[in-house]
């Protein structure tokens, strides 16, 4: 599990895809292709929104939440190039742990897994 304050930041890979969180619930990606294979969202999004799952109801039930301060995963929801600004599509992202701290799966379908290299890990922040 991870907290939002953990999450917030940026992430990639060596491949290229890069990935902002935002502690308002924005994100940017780019390369998205590069973690996402056989994505069929924009590579490239500046106007995404994020949202921890949470569990609800019945068992295996979950819910997008902005108050949720930590999770397992979330849903990254990519603005779309259509005439509907409401439409958009979406990621899911796993949360895992390794001996190199958190990483980031990106997936279209919660039964995929990610290679090493597709994995998102956090970017140390460049000095100032």
């Amino acid at each position: 599990m991870i907290e939002r304050a953990d999450l917030v930041g940026d992430w990639g890979n060596a491949a290229g895809a890069r990935l902002h969180v935002a502690v308002d619930h924005r994100a940017t990606v780019s390369g998205l292709n590069q973690a996402v294979p056989d994505t069929k969202c924009p590579a490239d999004a500046s106007d995404a929104a994020w949202q921890f799952w949470v569990p609800v109801g019945a068992p295996g039930s979950y819910v997008g939440s902005d108050s949720a301060t930590k999770g397992d995963s979330f849903t990254l929801a990519l603005r779309t190039a259509t005439a509907d600004p409401n439409e958009s599509c979406d990621v899911d992202v796993e949360v895992q742990r390794d001996q190199r701290g958190f990483n980031l799966c990106l997936v279209m379908d919660p039964d995929q897994s990610c290679t090493s290299g597709e994995l998102l890990r956090k970017v140390a922040a460049r000095p100032q």
